[in-house]
């Protein structure tokens, strides 16, 4: 009896051997470990304070307030958030929606994104604006700006606004009046408009990042150095980095 079960112990250690051999040296443990790849979830998810694990195809709602980190940057002071890509794309598409936020009275704010692409060292690598931005007034929904941009090796970034903006605005051509039928089936109709949004320091957006090979987008532009500070190497400053760290 003794020696049947030892015959059967060693049968299905070596079968175990075997299946993880064909596995390779790690890959069958890191199989049972890590297990399917995360999938992105229904809709849209809050990012939680600090740095954001952003997984691609994940629109993300992305407040960047008084709360956020601050730090002297290559396009001026601004408030930021710290980006990193579950898993680095060799090209990418970043998407955003800036929301508009009410600022008393009639009169809404949006954040002008800016986006700083990192190198592994954490330093500046490539200044990314969203031109054109475009806005998004249809009824029954928040107003927004809609943007989108391509850029290459993309692993981690700063999502951040350029300090001579702030102050400024978003300026929409007039628009024509619009008349049609809604989900619902009401029906409505606006009349021509020309749209003012100032630009804030602080504001929310909601991104995604794709792989780009199966959309389209229009080309990053690159932020040229005239009346900006050079990008090569930045940081943010040290007096900072108390802020930076809870970014990291």
């Amino acid at each position: 009896m003794c020696a049947r079960s030892t015959r059967l112990f060693a049968l299905c250690a070596g079968l175990c051997l075997t299946a993880a051999a064909t596995a390779g040296p790690l890959g069958w443990a890191r199989a049972k470990i890590a297990g399917k790849p995360e999938a992105p979830k229904p809709g849209v998810v809050t990012a939680r304070p600090g740095a954001v694990t952003l997984l691609a195809d994940q629109p993300t709602r992305l407040p960047v307030d008084a709360g956020a980190p601050e730090a002297e940057l290559p396009r001026g002071r601004s408030y930021f958030r710290r980006i990193e890509l579950v898993k680095p794309l060799d090209e990418a598409l970043i998407e955003v929606r800036v929301i508009a936020q009410d600022a008393g009275g009639k009169q809404r704010t949006v954040f002008k994104p800016l986006f700083y692409l990192l190198d592994d060292e954490g330093g500046v690598r490539e200044t990314v604006v969203v031109d054109p931005l475009n806005i998004d007034i249809r009824p029954f929904q928040p107003t927004a700006l809609i943007g989108c941009v391509k850029v290459g090796q993309l692993s981690r970034f700063l999502v951040a606004t350029t300090e001579k903006d702030i102050g400024g605005h978003f300026e929409s051509g007039s628009r024509s009046s619009v008349k049609a039928a809604s989900k619902g089936g009401f029906y409505y109709s606006t009349e021509a408009v020309k749209v003012k949004l100032p630009y804030a320091a602080t504001g929310e957006l909601v991104l995604t990042v794709s792989p780009s090979a199966s959309r389209r987008c229009e080309p990053a532009a690159t932020a040229d150095s005239k009346g900006a500070k050079s990008d090569k190497n930045a940081k943010p400053d040290g007096s900072a980095d108390a802020k930076q760290s809870a970014a990291r």
